[in-house]
């Protein structure tokens, strides 16, 4: 990645979204207007006795400093927008480019956040943020370039992979922390080993996870999983048995992570010789699949009687309009 070469999009937030600079986010600002000593030394004796005294301040009527915003695990302000510009798993960016202030303001939540309040978050909790995050900022990055008419033959015009480098060199900030799309979808996700994650992350193409109308919420985050699982598996346009062939057709999106789906069929560790990729993500889609199905799979020699086939990914944009 040359970072000499980045460069900000037009209309995006320095430090918020679409930002492909190293510069400062709005989270080092903010510290030191909260904290009065997060100055250069030598402090002046005024302020060590305006900070001794600030105690004593709320029995005179003077107004203590302001607090951190409480973390919203309800996501209100994504899923207002997701209610408002999702139709039928499809999204309504030209609409959606008019009006970004929402969006703008849930992506400055998520950069106000400290890593304070992260860490006291349940294991949840933090899912749920960084599939909103991933959910977000790909919208962000979309809106940022809509409408996509881009020239790259192997892809479709409006594809999101008509955007130079759009996972690997648009930033963001979440509790502090500066990402990626690729850094939250491999350094991060991934490595919270729930396979179902990449049924929940939308990289904004018709082959992905579908967009639900609202946000992911911690404390329904298992069933939400599971309910977004089942809605991909079951679906004909990924999974699709031929028992007469001893043929399935599978989307493409499996073959990118086989090891991810490892521990959910039963490897605890990676057994030597390991099993092959194919033999993986069979076992976790008729692990996932209806019983008439998981009856024709009694044993070793029926997995490896079927043969495995990846159908050709749908990049063109989820896009309504």
């Amino acid at each position: 990645m040359n970072v000499a070469k980045m460069q900000q999009p037009e209309g995006a937030t320095p430090g918020v979204a679409g930002s492909r600079t190293a510069g400062a986010t709005p989270c080092v600002a903010r510290f030191s207007m909260l904290n009065p000593l997060w100055l250069p030394k030598p402090r002046p004796l005024w302020l060590l006795l305006l900070v001794w005294l600030a105690p004593f301040a709320a029995g005179f009527g003077v107004a203590p400093l302001p607090s951190l915003a409480a973390v919203d695990l309800e996501h209100s302000l994504f899923s207002e927008d997701l209610k408002q510009y999702v139709e039928n798993d499809l999204v309504h960016y030209k609409k959606w480019k008019l009006h970004t202030e929402r969006l703008e303001k849930y992506l400055k939540s998520l950069s106000d956040i400290s890593q304070d309040e992260y860490e006291k978050l349940s294991i949840q909790d933090k899912e749920a943020l960084w599939i909103n995050a991933y959910n977000a900022f790909t919208v962000k990055v979309v809106l940022d370039h809509y409408p996509i008419n881009g020239s790259e033959p192997y892809y479709p015009k409006n594809s999101f992979r008509q955007i130079p480098d759009a996972w690997e060199e648009y930033f963001f900030v979440v509790a502090g922390r500066r990402v990626s799309l690729y850094d939250i979808e491999h350094d991060i996700g991934r490595r919270l080993h729930d396979p179902r994650i990449h049924f929940a992350v939308v990289c904004a193409a018709k082959g992905c996870a579908k967009i639900n109308k609202e946000a992911y919420v911690g404390k329904t985050l298992d069933a939400a999983l599971e309910a977004q699982t089942d809605r991909f598996i079951l679906n004909p346009q990924n999974v699709d048995f031929d028992h007469k062939q001893k043929v399935v057709r599978v989307s493409k999106l499996f073959s990118w992570f086989p090891l991810d789906f490892l521990n959910a069929v039963g490897f605890k560790t990676v057994p030597y010789p390991p099993p092959k990729d194919d033999e993986v993500v069979l076992r976790y889609i008729v692990s996932r699949s209806p019983r008439e199905v998981r009856e024709r799979f009694q044993s070793d020699e029926d997995y490896r009687a079927y043969k495995v086939v990846y159908k050709e990914y749908d990049w063109s944009l989820n896009d309504a309009d």
